[in-house]
């Protein structure tokens, strides 16, 4: 990563010539010339509502390898400039929730070339040079072998065939090398790129187009989830996760029955288009609401606070959002388990909103408990440990509890209207159990129903991108090996929104003037 850093760095600028410029000035007011210094600042672009507009794939391609040339730069934190960030949203404010997840799948791949499969040298002139040399060295070896090796020579004939099999085996391996570094987008792009090739780089689409569709994601596709709940009722203490948790607890440091529960506990689902078009809409809302470059970096620092003032709910739920972020996942994950469960007879896009808000809670929660390292420094983990006791003592109270549904309709039983379950239990246990149940009960006097799921999805899509941007670009990376990560692409979404502390050159590039009048 540090000779990928390396090779971004821009030249050093030393910017105007601040001395030469001082003394002009004074030597004008010497002069008796009324001087002044007038900066001009370049303007950001006032097109807030461009029309959106479907790009060719082709050229969807090419555009997301001319943007990964800028945006490469977040995995090693460098940062991006005003520059940067119009260029961006000129693309962006044009597509639509499918092509723009598509640019950023398109780039998180070709950051996983660079730093799994040397694309570099790969795709440069040395690369072409010794694939070409490598798949002829096996080729001229297989024709000398026939022809002067392959009519016995002495050699036992079990010999001869296992030569031919691995010659001919190495031809195919390389043949099939040089056909993927041609129907790759790098290949596509510098064709593009060179004079005279458009054609060529044409062709080549057609048959990348066949082999890639647009339509065929570049990545797993999934999300992992973890409920609390379904946690809870399931683990049942035996004498093997007694053990587990001796070594993880009991001074060993081994995180043994965390990767436990993970194996046993994690599912997985796949994202789906009312996911991706609630970040997109989102992020889309919030970009076009300002041109401040000040309000796009406060963007990325609400965690539900936006959502509940805009719908006018932040006196009555703005408690939840306030806490600190490991407590306000723990508080909207259950509290939208037991909304879940208790609304009944859903209408079809009050269903998607619903579905789509428990999948992103119970995601948020994988990340808190099995990626913590993704997640901003907390007590997180104490917290749902907690949490979970406290919640496996609730259902273990000589009632058998069936599943998830009955489970979160007894927890929604408990009157917490009176006292605050905090004001009883101190700070001695970080448990948020009937605070959470607390905060469903005020969601549940939010009318209408479709209202209510409206802004609890709100906040899970803006707890998602707070996360998002807190996680280091070396992190996001890192994961790229993995198969990618939802955060990851939200990530970088955000930042080609425009959000995000990435942007620390905050205006355009200022053009200073020397006015003079006599």
């Amino acid at each position: 990563m540090s000779n990928l850093r390396s090779s971004m760095l821009t030249p050093p600028d030393a910017g105007p010539n601040y001395p030469r410029f001082v003394k002009m000035h004074q030597s004008s007011i010497d002069s008796g010339l009324n001087a002044q210094i007038v900066i001009v600042l370049e303007q950001p672009p006032e097109d807030t509502h461009v029309k959106e507009e479907r790009i060719s794939y082709d050229d969807l391609v090419y555009r997301s390898y001319k943007l990964f040339g800028t945006f490469r730069r977040l995995f090693v934190d460098l940062i991006l400039s005003f520059q940067d960030r119009t260029d961006s949203l000129s693309l962006f404010r044009q597509l639509n929730m499918e092509q723009a997840f598509k640019v950023v799948e398109i780039e998180l791949t070709l950051m996983y070339d660079s730093l799994h499969s040397k694309c570099a040298v790969i795709h440069g002139p040395v690369g072409r040079s010794l694939r070409v040399f490598t798949l002829a060295a096996p080729a001229v070896s297989l024709t000398l072998f026939a022809v002067y090796g392959g009519d016995g020579g002495g050699y036992e004939k079990v010999d001869i065939v296992i030569s031919y099999v691995l010659l001919a085996g190495a031809i195919f391996l390389e043949t099939y090398a040089i056909l993927l570094m041609i129907i790759s987008p790098w290949t596509y792009a510098h064709l593009r790129e060179t004079r005279n090739c458009r054609l060529a780089a044409d062709l080549l689409f057609k048959v990348l187009d066949f082999f890639q569709p647009e339509s065929r994601p570049r990545w797993s596709n999934k999300m992992a989830q973890y409920n609390l709940i379904s946690y809870c009722l399931k683990d049942k203490s035996r004498w093997y996760t007694r053990a587990l948790e001796k070594l993880e607890w009991g001074g060993y440091n081994i995180r043994a029955k965390t990767m436990w529960d993970g194996l046993w506990y994690t599912s997985h689902t796949e994202v789906l288009p009312p996911l991706k078009a609630l970040v997109f809409e989102q992020l889309k809302e919030k970009a076009n609401s300002t041109t401040d470059p000040v309000s796009y970096k406060e963007f990325g620092q609400h965690r539900g606070q936006w959502v509940l003032q805009r719908n006018g709910c932040y006196q009555q739920l703005g408690w939840s959002v306030e806490v600190e972020f490991d407590e306000s996942i723990l508080l909207w994950h259950i509290a939208t388990d037991l909304c879940f469960y208790d609304d009944q007879h859903y209408g079809f896009e009050c269903r998607n909103l619903a579905t789509t808000s428990r999948k992103l809670s119970s995601y948020m929660m994988f990340l808190l408990v099995m990626r913590p390292f993704m997640m901003t420094a907390s007590i997180g983990q104490i917290r749902f440990g907690d949490t979970c006791a406290e919640a496996k003592n609730f259902f273990r109270r000589g009632i058998e509890i069936v599943d998830e549904k009955q489970g979160a309709r007894m927890l929604s039983s408990v009157n917490t209207s009176n006292v605050r379950p905090r004001d009883i239990k101190g700070d001695r246990s970080k448990s948020v159990l009937f605070d959470a149940c607390r905060l469903a009960e005020e969601l549940r006097s939010v009318q209408p129903m479709f209202r209510r799921w409206r802004i609890i999805s709100g906040v899970w899509a803006e707890m998602l991108c707070y996360a998002a941007g807190k996680c280091r670009g070396n992190i996001h990376a890192k994961q790229l090996s993995q198969g990618g990560e939802v955060l990851t692409m939200v990530w970088l979404l955000m930042a080609h929104w425009g959000m995000g502390e990435q942007y620390r050159v905050e205006s355009g590039h200022a053009r200073v003037k020397l006015i003079t009048e006599t």
